[in-house]
């Protein structure tokens, strides 16, 4: 009776829950085989033929929506079910789940007999997809030295700090305006990381540099890290190669979606006008790249859509670049009270893995508390929250980036005393600097230079 039985694939990065499934009494009406993989759960599907996959939005190295749309397409079965599981889930990543023919949205953690629960609905013909779960707040929110001068042999420098979209004026004049780009160099060798409005100037800069080779990491594909991009000088010159990197999309093709926005609808210059070699490559959770001396580690972040934060190794110095992470997504406890709910923490366990050890972590923490509470699940941190990260990654070295872009130079520097505050509270020690447009930070004596007049 064995060829009778149904069989279930499960694609989920933790060992303990495989263990609770296999061990209970319905597991046996089944044919279950699990991965850890999300390139072994591909090829899985071609060679164990599942009647259902279970599959974790963030599975390591290939992205849970990747994995349903490559089940929707198997040669084997049309009729091949799909349901999503998550710790947080994100209103945009059900959407897109539910236009490519998820069957079940299903929230961590769960119990084993509300699994198969839901399996037997499925093979019953009666699971239908659920509506977006509502999310409810933990708790009321309550009231609320000089660097060395660099060496520039090696060095990040800040093009474009601020998140959301560009700003200007008087107000701004001490931060900066400029979308999200970051250079990154050590002696010859160099890297771009995202490409906001602050690409235009580093292009303009790069311009005389006419047969340097460029690389161009894109975190994820929303616009603020998109919008400068037609604006980069490179683009034009015709003996310049350069490679762009970006998260593999849930809707679009890394080419087509640039295509798309360099459409003459929306600008002058197509890309099949532009004169350098462009070429385009696919980036996923769990890669290492090298670029000369520049070694690049991928890993998710919690935001919409396929996001990937960084770890640079440069020379034995490790450099952590998340501009856009939503940690303890939902928590609005105060500092003194998350430490004491380290269930809040299992979600979060291999990105807070993956950061440790870094000398430095250029993270965001664009929301205080009061505006957390209406911003819940938009794919950014809570400075409480941020501060959270900084504590269980140990790291002492903390760039604030991707600033909010109604925050003015006043209310950043105010927001910096309470990042102090919040640290202080959490007993960890560790140096809090803000991102500016033009700051140059050199990986020799991590030392501070302000920009050349």
């Amino acid at each position: 009776m064995e060829h009778l039985k149904k069989k279930i694939l499960i694609a989920d990065d933790s060992e303990r829950f495989f263990t609770q499934i296999k061990n209970h009494v319905k597991s046996h009406a089944f044919i279950i085989e699990t991965t850890t993989s999300g390139n072994d759960c591909l090829k899985r599907l071609e060679t164990f033929k599942p009647d259902l996959v279970v599959v974790d939005f963030m599975l390591p190295e290939i992205h849970g929506i990747e994995i349903l749309k490559a089940a929707k397409k198997t040669s084997h079965s049309s009729a091949i079910g799909v349901i999503l599981t998550c710790y947080h889930g994100m209103i945009q990543n059900y959407r897109c789940a539910a236009k490519l023919g998820a069957n079940y949205f299903l929230e961590k953690p769960y119990q084993a007999s509300s699994f198969f629960e839901l399996v037997d609905l499925f093979f019953w013909g009666d699971l239908k997809l659920n509506p977006f779960p509502e999310k409810k707040h933990d708790a009321e929110i309550p009231s609320s030295p000089l660097f060395n001068r660099p060496t520039e042999n090696s060095y990040l420098k800040f093009w474009g700090t601020r998140g959301s979209n560009p700003v200007a004026g008087m107000e701004y004049v001490q931060f900066g305006g400029n979308t999200p780009c970051l250079e990154v160099r050590h002696g010859k060798d160099l890297l771009i990381i995202d490409a906001g409005s602050g690409i235009r100037a580093l292009g303009q800069e790069l311009g005389t540099q006419a047969n340097v080779d460029l690389n161009i990491l894109i975190s994820h594909t929303h616009w603020d890290h998109l919008l400068g991009f037609p604006f980069f000088l490179p683009l034009y010159q015709p003996k310049r190669k350069i490679c762009i990197y970006t998260p593999v999309g849930f809707e679009k093709g890394t080419k087509e979606l640039f295509s798309d926005m360099l459409a003459y609808a929306y600008f002058p210059v197509a890309i099949n006008d532009i004169q350098s070699n462009l070429s385009f490559e696919n980036l996923r959770d769990s890669e290492i790249l090298t670029f000369g001396g520049i070694t690049v580690s991928t890993h998710y972040a919690f935001h919409p859509g396929s996001t990937l934060c960084f770890k640079l190794d440069i020379a034995g110095k490790k450099i952590g670049y998340v501009t856009d992470n939503e940690f303890l997504l939902g928590c609005q406890l105060p500092p003194s009270q998350i430490e004491k709910h380290e269930d809040l923490f299992i979600p979060y366990e291999p990105l807070i893995h993956f950061l440790k050890g870094c000398d430095i972590l250029v993270h965001e923490a664009q929301y205080n508390q009061e505006e957390y509470l209406t911003r819940e699940g938009w794919g950014h941190s809570s400075i409480y929250n941020a501060c959270m990260l900084l504590k269980k990654t140990g790291i002492k070295h903390w760039i604030v980036t991707h600033h909010d872009p109604r925050h003015t130079d006043a209310m950043l520097l105010e927001k910096k005393k309470l990042h102090i505050k919040a640290l202080k509270e959490l007993d960890h020690h560790c140096e809090v600097q803000f991102a500016y447009d033009g700051l140059l930070l050199s990986l020799d004596n991590l030392s501070e230079k302000k920009p050349k007049s």
